[in-house]
């Protein structure tokens, strides 16, 4: 539905968000986050300037980065209007 530029790999310790490392295919099938894994590093691992020791858990969350929705123009206006959601009161 849309073209894929690469994935983002997110890593948190302890529940907190320290960064990303971009990667060109991802490791897992399911995305986001249901698709959350706990892994023990296996080496040391430089994420936003810090060094992160092996052996360290962390939870990680793997992203798609998305561009431009593809098909042609009568497809992709039929993606967004059937994309809505109806609500009720």
């Amino acid at each position: 539905m849309f073209e894929i530029h690469g994935y983002t790999k997110d890593y948190y310790i302890q529940g907190k968000f320290v960064g990303y490392l971009k990667i060109s295919t991802p490791d897992r099938d399911v995305m986001g986050y249901s698709g959350r894994v706990t892994e023990t590093l296996q080496e040391d691992t430089i994420i936003r300037k810090k060094t992160y020791k092996k052996g360290t858990e962390v939870i990680t969350e793997v992203s798609p980065i998305c561009g431009k929705l593809k098909g042609t123009w009568q497809e992709k206006i039929n993606i967004l209007v059937n994309s809505r959601q109806n609500f009720t009161r």
